[in-house]
Protein backbone atom coordinates (compact mmCIF):
# COMPACT_ATOMS: atom_id res chain seq x y z
CA UNK A 1 0.00 0.00 0.00
CA UNK A 2 1.49 3.33 -0.88
CA UNK A 3 2.27 5.74 1.99
CA UNK A 4 0.65 9.00 2.01
CA UNK A 5 4.20 10.74 1.34
CA UNK A 6 4.35 9.04 -1.69
CA UNK A 7 0.75 9.98 -2.97
CA UNK A 8 1.61 13.75 -1.99
CA UNK A 9 4.31 13.79 -4.52
CA UNK A 10 2.26 12.01 -7.56
CA UNK A 11 -0.19 14.26 -6.53
CA UNK A 12 1.99 17.49 -6.73
CA UNK A 13 3.87 15.82 -9.83
CA UNK A 14 1.14 15.33 -11.99
CA UNK A 15 -0.40 18.98 -10.91
CA UNK A 16 3.34 20.76 -11.89
CA UNK A 17 3.19 18.39 -15.10
CA UNK A 18 -0.03 19.76 -16.12
CA UNK A 19 1.07 23.35 -15.61
CA UNK A 20 4.29 22.45 -17.79
CA UNK A 21 4.78 23.92 -21.55
CA UNK A 22 7.56 21.45 -21.57
CA UNK A 23 8.61 18.29 -20.02
CA UNK A 24 12.87 17.09 -20.24
CA UNK A 25 13.73 13.88 -18.41
CA UNK A 26 18.06 13.88 -17.45
CA UNK A 27 20.56 11.21 -16.03
CA UNK A 28 22.08 13.14 -13.47
CA UNK A 29 24.23 10.14 -12.03
CA UNK A 30 27.75 11.05 -11.38
CA UNK A 31 26.80 14.98 -10.41
CA UNK A 32 27.64 16.06 -7.05
CA UNK A 33 25.47 18.36 -5.33
CA UNK A 34 26.82 21.52 -5.64
CA UNK A 35 26.63 20.81 -9.25
CA UNK A 36 22.79 20.10 -9.31
CA UNK A 37 22.48 22.94 -7.07
CA UNK A 38 24.44 25.51 -9.41
CA UNK A 39 22.24 23.77 -12.50
CA UNK A 40 19.24 24.57 -10.71
CA UNK A 41 19.79 28.26 -9.87
CA UNK A 42 20.60 28.65 -13.76
CA UNK A 43 17.08 26.95 -14.58
CA UNK A 44 15.80 28.83 -12.15
CA UNK A 45 16.05 32.27 -14.35
CA UNK A 46 14.01 30.94 -16.76
CA UNK A 47 10.53 29.58 -14.95
CA UNK A 48 12.09 25.72 -15.01
CA UNK A 49 12.36 23.17 -12.16
CA UNK A 50 14.86 20.84 -11.47
CA UNK A 51 13.49 17.76 -9.60
CA UNK A 52 14.86 14.49 -8.68
CA UNK A 53 12.04 11.64 -8.60
CA UNK A 54 11.99 7.89 -8.25
CA UNK A 55 10.90 6.58 -11.44
CA UNK A 56 7.84 4.82 -9.98
CA UNK A 57 6.47 7.98 -9.47
CA UNK A 58 7.41 9.99 -11.95
CA UNK A 59 5.92 7.32 -14.06
CA UNK A 60 2.46 7.19 -12.01
CA UNK A 61 2.10 10.74 -12.56
CA UNK A 62 2.90 10.66 -16.33
CA UNK A 63 0.18 7.89 -16.59
CA UNK A 64 -2.80 10.71 -16.04
CA UNK A 65 -1.21 13.53 -17.99
CA UNK A 66 -0.86 14.63 -21.27
CA UNK A 67 2.36 13.41 -21.61
CA UNK A 68 2.75 9.94 -22.10
CA UNK A 69 6.27 7.71 -22.85
CA UNK A 70 6.23 5.38 -26.13
CA UNK A 71 8.60 3.06 -23.99
CA UNK A 72 8.70 4.04 -20.38
CA UNK A 73 11.38 1.01 -19.86
CA UNK A 74 13.98 3.31 -21.29
CA UNK A 75 13.48 6.50 -20.62
CA UNK A 76 12.61 5.96 -16.80
CA UNK A 77 15.96 3.17 -16.18
CA UNK A 78 18.41 4.48 -13.65
CA UNK A 79 18.70 8.15 -11.94
CA UNK A 80 16.04 10.43 -13.58
CA UNK A 81 15.44 14.00 -12.51
CA UNK A 82 12.98 16.18 -14.76
CA UNK A 83 13.18 19.71 -15.66
CA UNK A 84 9.90 21.62 -15.62
CA UNK A 85 9.69 24.76 -17.54
CA UNK A 86 6.63 27.29 -17.23
CA UNK A 87 7.70 29.82 -19.96
CA UNK A 88 9.92 29.13 -22.23
CA UNK A 89 10.45 25.25 -23.56
CA UNK A 90 13.87 26.11 -25.57
CA UNK A 91 15.67 28.31 -23.09
CA UNK A 92 15.77 25.59 -20.29
CA UNK A 93 16.82 23.11 -23.12
CA UNK A 94 19.99 25.30 -24.09
CA UNK A 95 20.95 25.66 -20.45
CA UNK A 96 21.14 22.19 -20.09
CA UNK A 97 23.10 21.38 -23.54
CA UNK A 98 25.55 24.23 -21.65
CA UNK A 99 25.48 22.60 -18.75
CA UNK A 100 26.48 19.20 -19.85
CA UNK A 101 29.29 20.71 -22.08
CA UNK A 102 31.08 21.32 -18.01
CA UNK A 103 29.59 18.34 -16.62
CA UNK A 104 29.81 15.42 -19.03
CA UNK A 105 27.94 13.33 -15.90
CA UNK A 106 24.25 15.33 -16.87
CA UNK A 107 22.91 13.26 -19.86
CA UNK A 108 19.37 14.54 -21.41
CA UNK A 109 17.20 11.19 -21.88
CA UNK A 110 14.31 13.08 -23.65
CA UNK A 111 11.19 15.45 -23.25
CA UNK A 112 7.83 16.43 -24.22
CA UNK A 113 7.64 19.31 -26.06
CA UNK A 114 4.10 20.30 -27.10
CA UNK A 115 2.26 16.66 -26.11
CA UNK A 116 5.31 15.05 -28.61
CA UNK A 117 7.80 13.17 -27.02
CA UNK A 118 11.34 13.57 -28.22
CA UNK A 119 14.68 11.83 -27.81
CA UNK A 120 18.01 13.33 -26.72
CA UNK A 121 19.39 13.72 -30.30
CA UNK A 122 16.44 15.53 -31.51
CA UNK A 123 16.53 17.90 -28.65
CA UNK A 124 20.30 19.07 -29.01
CA UNK A 125 18.91 19.99 -32.44
CA UNK A 126 16.05 22.17 -31.15
CA UNK A 127 18.55 23.60 -28.63
CA UNK A 128 20.84 24.55 -31.01
CA UNK A 129 18.77 26.81 -33.14
CA UNK A 130 18.82 30.17 -32.66
CA UNK A 131 16.38 31.94 -30.11
CA UNK A 132 12.79 33.38 -31.23
CA UNK A 133 13.70 36.51 -31.36
CA UNK A 134 16.61 36.09 -33.86
CA UNK A 135 14.54 33.98 -35.75
CA UNK A 136 11.87 36.80 -36.07
CA UNK A 137 14.78 39.18 -36.89
CA UNK A 138 16.07 36.94 -39.82
CA UNK A 139 12.31 36.48 -41.37
CA UNK A 140 11.82 40.23 -41.12
CA UNK A 141 15.55 41.04 -42.78
CA UNK A 142 14.14 38.17 -45.69
CA UNK A 143 11.16 40.15 -45.96
CA UNK A 144 12.64 44.08 -46.25
CA UNK A 145 15.84 42.62 -48.13
CA UNK A 146 13.67 42.97 -51.88
CA UNK A 147 12.20 46.27 -50.78
CA UNK A 148 15.78 47.56 -50.18
CA UNK A 149 17.13 46.33 -53.31
CA UNK A 150 14.46 47.61 -55.16
CA UNK A 151 14.61 51.44 -53.93
CA UNK A 152 18.35 51.38 -54.33
CA UNK A 153 18.10 50.31 -57.97
CA UNK A 154 15.31 52.95 -58.26
CA UNK A 155 17.41 55.00 -56.10
CA UNK A 156 20.50 54.84 -58.82
CA UNK A 157 18.60 55.49 -61.93
CA UNK A 158 18.16 58.73 -60.33
CA UNK A 159 21.51 59.52 -59.37
CA UNK A 160 22.13 58.31 -63.04
CA UNK A 161 19.87 61.00 -64.70
CA UNK A 162 21.14 63.48 -62.73
CA UNK A 163 24.94 62.97 -63.21
CA UNK A 164 24.41 63.36 -67.13
CA UNK A 165 21.95 65.79 -66.90
CA UNK A 166 25.02 68.06 -64.74
CA UNK A 167 27.01 66.90 -67.45
CA UNK A 168 25.00 68.07 -70.34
Amino acid sequence: MPSEKKIQIVKNLKEKLSKAKGVILTDYHGLSVPEVEVLRRQLDKFQADYQVVKNTLLNLALKDTNHQLPITDYQLAGPTAVVLSYEDEIKPLKVLYEFAKEHEALKVKGGFFEGVWTVGETLKEIASLPSREVLLAKVVGMIQSPIVRLVSVAKGNQVKLVTVLKAG
